[in-house]
């Protein structure tokens, strides 16, 4: 009886250890893919004649067997460009093409590796006024999986027509420059809300010009000409990126903003403005270096503010790395406990990991240390994992003196300071796995005096 009791109590433990461990792994499902040729339907068309375009919708080997749909929709883009599929109630333009495609099927089934082709037809009215016409042909699986979150795989194939002979109307206008704020440690971005007033779809490119209060001209910045067209009545945002070459004194910040087409046409230009409220201090300009596997090398910005120091054999080849600052709302979330700060940098060119550790050191901002309350204590190094989707925060040196951190790495990736949790906090992971370790101790020492009982018996 009592060595039944024994492995009992034994059982709960291995099952208690193992509970712990499994509150850490994360599932992955996999997401089904869809291929499409045909997969852009573009060119002009006569009022009044039928017109065809042919897709072939196909799954390779690997793919599970999925059910397909396909339907058309408006045409919608999002403020960076990207292509939306519009529900009807949603496609009011009087350029949609949507009402005049109709398919020959709307849904099909698909075995692994399979392949099935879809023959739009377009019949554009003979009374249809001057001008393109837009609409999306969507193809998509029916949702899998469980519970209330269905996984689907889309593609939008667009649909860019233009009448024929009729008068194509380029005219555009812009509707906003947001006013924005320049924060200490980051670039400052200034968006261009521009709007396409036309009747037929075009892409653009621009320029942004930045002056002080006293009208000196700081920088001028391209915008460059847009991956896709605008479609008529679109919005698209036009962003570019102001790094000062110094400090910027406190004050207000004029910008003239000016659209044009490709080939340099004036389409509108407008101003706007954004305002220095406390001291700024620019992000670390890029840098980049070629390491050698025979000699360490140490990799900084211009002014310092970001150093990395690889020893003597930390690469096997030959590699050039290079640091960029990017803007905190390029980062990927934080996770519970942890808050990101305003200094964050991407270190690119090695796609595996050092065989020596490199030092990287970084001086921290009066932002940061503001997030942390004033505590320096509380601010390390994160660096984001890709193969997990998370933040590792790094073992972290903090000098309060000279307002540095540094940590120890073998990965180059993103990388921020952060704010750990105030004193007294308790880290959930942390208290899993010292639940964990806490059972696990239990369980030797058990099992070590009920080993030292049966020896003595």
């Amino acid at each position: 009886m009592t060595k039944l009791r024994h492995r009992y109590l034994a059982v709960l433990a291995t099952v208690a250890v193992m509970s712990a461990l499994a509150l850490l792994a994360v599932p992955v499902s996999a997401n089904p893919g869809l291929r499409v040729s045909g997969a852009i339907c573009k060119g002009e068309i006569v009022p009044g004649n039928n017109y065809t375009h042919t897709m072939t919708i196909s799954t390779r080997d690997t793919d599970p067997a999925m059910d397909i749909q396909v339907d058309v929709r408006g045409l919608g883009q999002s403020l960076e460009g990207a292509c939306q599929a519009l529900e009807a109630p949603e496609d009011t333009s009087p350029y949609s093409a949507r009402s005049f495609i109709t398919l020959d099927k709307s849904s099909f089934h698909l075995e692994p590796g399979d392949s099935q082709e879809v023959v739009a037809t377009i019949q554009i009215p003979g009374n249809a006024t001057a001008g393109g016409r837009y609409a999306v042909i969507y193809v998509h699986t029916q949702p899998t999986g469980g519970g209330q979150v269905g996984i689907i795989s889309a593609i939008n194939v667009p649909v860019y027509l233009t009448i024929k002979d009729s008068q194509l109307i380029y005219e555009g206008k812009i509707i906003e420059i947001p006013t924005t704020e320049a924060v200490s440690g980051e670039p400052v971005e200034i968006l261009t809300m521009f709007q396409n007033t036309g009747n037929h779809d075009f892409k653009v490119k621009g320029e942004v010009t930045i002056k002080d209060a006293q009208g000196q001209i700081l920088e001028t910045i391209s915008i460059p000409v847009t991956t896709s067209a605008v479609v008529p009545g679109i919005t698209r945002q036009l962003k570019v990126t102001f790094i000062p070459q110094g400090e910027l004194p406190l004050g207000n910040y004029s910008v003239q903003s000016r659209v044009m087409l490709e080939d340099g046409t004036l389409l509108d230009e407008a101003s706007g403005s954004f305002e220095v409220k406390e001291p700024y201090i620019p992000p670390p300009p890029a840098a980049s270096i070629t390491l050698y596997p025979n000699s360490a090398a140490t990799l900084a910005t211009a002014d310092g503010r970001i150093s990395i120091s690889f020893p003597q054999g930390s690469v096997t080849s030959e590699v050039k790395v290079s640091v960029e600052s990017i803007s905190p709302s390029q980062l990927p979330p934080s996770q519970a406990g942890l808050e990101l700060g305003t200094t964050c940098f991407r270190v690119e060119g090695l796609t595996g990991l050092l065989v020596k550790k490199a030092t990287i050191t970084v001086k921290y901002s009066s932002a940061d240390l503001d997030k942390a309350g004033g505590d320096a204590s509380r601010l390390s190094l994160a660096r984001w994992d890709e193969a997990q989707s998370k933040w590792t925060v790094l073992r972290t040196k903090v000098n309060a003196e000279a307002m540095t951190l540094s940590a120890e790495t073998n990965q180059l990736s993103t990388w921020a300071v952060v704010v750990g949790s105030a004193s007294g906090t308790v880290n959930l992971w942390l208290i899993i796995g010292g639940a964990a370790g806490v059972v696990v101790i239990v369980l030797l020492v058990y099992f070590l005096a009920v080993r030292r009982r049966s020896v003595k018996q």
